[in-house]
């Protein structure tokens, strides 16, 4: 069953690991294009930062809209055939190509994997996405998943769907259930949380993920303040049972595998 791996890192302090005009932004590049091109490894990957935890220094920001996040938090995603095709890699050749990246990342928070439609996730290469973490206890049953899928959904047809600004939509749930929680119990009608940090002792569960592509966040931001959205939004913060809601945005690169998907 084809997965993308997900997972977050933190990143040393007055790096810029997205710029490639700097050391740690090389050594990040390398690694992942090494990824891209090693024998046995994902045909996608794609990578970025919050940027909402470097809100400043991005003229596309409007940083009244966004709340900040501390530390900076590096996001990566790669395409796999399978669980067991991405840990066969992780254990080989992947060991090796990321062997520089302790040099400009403090920590991993978690690396997981996630099943979404469409697959492959490529609206993560919009100019903007908007990443949406929704929380859910570990054994939520399979009518429960459902039921918040549905909602999801819904809240796709009736509202997303209706604003031009909009690049795209993926979404599914994770594998495992154990995926560390970020954040408390969203705001009515928001879907921003500014918790910071990997903490001991967090909290686990399901999750369900979206990815909804944007032209920028001032375009996301506008349409949060419609009536279309406002009417909405309780589709989404009103799933039965959710634990948390997290939403933040990267602005992802990525590199695509020329053989493409392997199906053996």
């Amino acid at each position: 069953m084809p997965v993308t791996e997900i997972g977050c890192m933190g990143v040393k302090p007055g790096l810029d690991v997205m710029d490639d005009t700097t050391e740690a932004g090389q050594i990040l590049t390398r690694a992942y294009k090494t990824v891209i091109t090693a024998s046995g490894g994902p045909y996608g990957a794609y990578w970025g930062v919050e940027i909402e935890a470097n809100a400043n220094a991005d003229d596309e920001t409007d940083v009244r809209d966004v709340r900040p996040t501390d530390p900076q938090r590096l996001w990566a995603f790669f395409d796999f055939d399978s669980v067991e095709h991405h840990e066969k890699f992780a254990n080989g050749p992947g060991r090796d190509a990321v062997k520089d990246l302790p040099k400009i990342l403090t920590h991993s928070e978690f690396s997981k994997h996630v099943v979404v439609a469409p697959f492959p996730p490529l609206v993560l290469l919009s100019p903007v996405t908007e990443v949406m973490l929704a929380y859910f206890p570990s054994d939520i049953s399979r009518t429960g998943k459902d039921a918040a899928s549905a909602r999801f959904e819904r809240f796709v047809d009736v509202a997303l769907n209706q604003c031009a600004a909009a690049k795209g939509v993926a979404c599914g749930w994770g594998l495992e259930t154990d995926f560390p929680i970020r954040g408390a119990e969203a705001e009515s009608g928001s879907l921003a949380e500014a918790e910071a940090g990997p903490k001991p002792g967090r909290r686990k569960g399901a999750l369900f993920t979206a990815f909804i592509g944007w032209p920028s966040i001032a375009a996301h931001m506008a349409f949060q303040r419609t009536g279309v959205f406002k009417e909405n939004v309780h589709l989404i913060t009103g799933m039965e049972g959710v634990v948390s809601i997290v939403m933040f945005h990267v602005r992802c690169r990525g590199m695509v595998r020329e053989e493409g998907m392997r199906t053996e």
